[in-house]
Parts: structure tokens; sequence; C-alpha cells
């Protein structure tokens, strides 16, 4: 008795009763299969094909990559140039101007082993230490900018303190206008880098790079920090209260250089101006300076029995 049903329509008929009887099959037998073993074969049979699936994806992200290279190292000689010539610029000026010369930082890289605290960090374990060239002082960098200062110093390592630790301060300048701050973090009422002491009558604005100013007696002169991401005034309303965005991720360190702070003048000059501070040693010192005002009302109070 011939079909009913169209020819297109049986073998689909056809297919589906076979797929729900190697279903079945599976479903009755399908825990005693090699699954091991055949997927050990198919890995043999199809490895070759995932090597070239592979390697054609690996030559085609790297004929990419090249390419932005190329771009890349072409804009990079382009402004090496503009710099050269910029610097040679600069040194005949200050030349012209009987102003000294700028003197290169000496780098040496070193390893981030560990990061205290969370979610903030405020210090870093380096993998350098006395036996490696570095002292107490040092300023701790990235390619991106500032990072901390080292505080304590072992044989093998040392440990900085990042600019998230409330106890450190820097003395920042404004890179366009030259304004004066002291760089600080405030952990409350969110955690945020200040830059402070900062008169209503100098103008910053928003997204100007924030360096270290030659101010500074723990941080060579002209290091980036970070950017201005926010202005208003302080509490007091005679300062501004300027909001710094970092320039290097501290949460992401893995490598960077310390350098050497700057060198204490010895020839006769006239010191710069301390406007760093660290505030818990101030908060330290105002003890003994307040002591001596007790005794001082007693030699009134006898001069007056005398009387």
């Amino acid at each position: 008795m011939p079909s009913i049903l169209p020819p297109a329509e049986r073998r689909s008929v056809v297919l589906v009763a076979t797929y729900a009887a190697l279903s079945l099959l599976l479903l009755v037998v399908g825990d005693h299969l090699p699954v091991a073993w055949m997927r050990g074969a198919g890995a043999f049979v199809f490895e070759p094909f995932d090597r070239f699936v592979l390697t054609g994806d690996r030559l085609f992200a790297a004929w990419r990559e090249n390419g932005a290279l190329h771009e890349r190292l072409g804009r990079l000689e382009l402004e090496n140039q503009r710099l050269r010539a910029s610097g040679a610029e600069n040194r005949l000026l200050r030349a012209r101007l009987s102003l000294p010369q700028w003197r290169g930082m000496a780098l040496r890289p070193v390893e981030v082993l560990a990061l205290s605290d969370d979610p903030t960090p405020t210090a870093a374990t380096l993998s350098a230490g006395r036996d490696g060239g570095v002292s107490i002082g040092d300023a701790l960098i990235t390619s991106d900018g500032l990072v901390g200062r080292v505080t304590e110093v072992w044989a093998g390592a040392s440990r900085a303190a990042l600019l998230t630790d409330p106890n450190l301060a820097v003395a920042c300048e404004i890179e366009t206008t030259g304004v004066n701050g002291i760089l600080r973090f405030t952990p409350a009422p969110q955690p945020r880098l200040l830059l402070t002491t900062v008169p209503l009558a100098d103008t910053i604005k928003v997204g100007e790079a924030v360096m270290t100013s030659d101010l500074s007696l723990r941080f060579p002169r002209g290091i980036p920090v970070g950017r201005v991401v926010r202005i208003r005034r302080d509490a007091s309303g005679l300062m501004q209260e300027v909001e710094v965005r970092p320039a290097a991720q501290l949460s992401r360190l893995r490598h960077a250089f310390v350098v050497p702070g700057p060198v204490t003048a010895t020839d006769g000059s006239l010191p710069r101006p301390r406007t760093e501070f660290e505030p818990s040693r101030t908060a330290a010192a105002a003890t003994p300076v307040a002591a001596p005002a007790k005794p001082a009302a007693k030699p009134d109070s006898s001069a007056r029995g005398a009387r």
C-alpha cells in the first residue's frame, strides 16, 4: 500500500525516528560507553585541525599587531624628534638665562611583591633593598607617574608608602600655571587625593596635569602625579579643595622604579621652604609645644602674692 505522505515528509519521519531510537539507546547504554577513550580518539582526530585553526588565528593577530606597532613606532619617532629639538632649545635658553641644567633621574627597577590593606592599598613590599641600592626616602614611580616613597629598607627588600597613605604628603604644582599645593589622601567621607592649601585666587582647571614641585624636600621635581578631576571650596571657605586622579593604577602595581630623592644642598645656599609635612608627626609635635604654657602662669601668681 503506497504511503499517503509526500517523499520529503517520509524522509523527515525516518530521520526523527532514527534520532529518537539513538537517543533511547544512548540513555540506556550511555553510562557503559568508554567516554574517556572516545574523547581521546576525538582529540586525536581533530588535533591537526585545531592546530591549523590556532596557527591561522595567531598569524592574523600577529599581522594586525604588527601594523599597529608600526604605526605607533612612526608616531613615537616623530615625537622623539620634536622632543630632541625642544630639549636642545631648552638647554640653550637655560644657558642664556644662567639657569642650572636639568639632571636625569637614576632608575632602579624593582618588583612589587605585595600590597597591604584592602580595597585601597597604602603600602607596597619591594623586591630590592639595601643591597640593591635602595635607601629610605627614595621615590617610587612607574612609567605613568609617582606611586609613593620608600619608608623602610632591609637587606634584600624594602617597604614603600603609597600616595593613598594618609601620613604621606607631597608638594605638587599645576603643570601649566605653576600653582603650588600639598597633595594628601583623605579616606573619609570617601577615599580621594586632595591638593590642599590652594588659595581661591589661583586659577585651576579640570583636566590639568599635576606634578611634583621644586619645593618638595622628598621627591624630585617634574614627576607626574595625576590630573585634576574636581574643584571646590574647602570646609573653611578660604581655600580651594582640588581632587586629583592619580596617574598610576595603585591597585595594579607589578613593576616599578626607585628614584633617589633630591639631594640636600650643602653649598651654603638657602634651604627650600618646608611645604611638606606629615599629619601624624605634626599632631605629635603639638604636645611639647603647648606644655610650657602651664608653668608660665606660676610666676605671675607668685608676683601678685609678693605685692
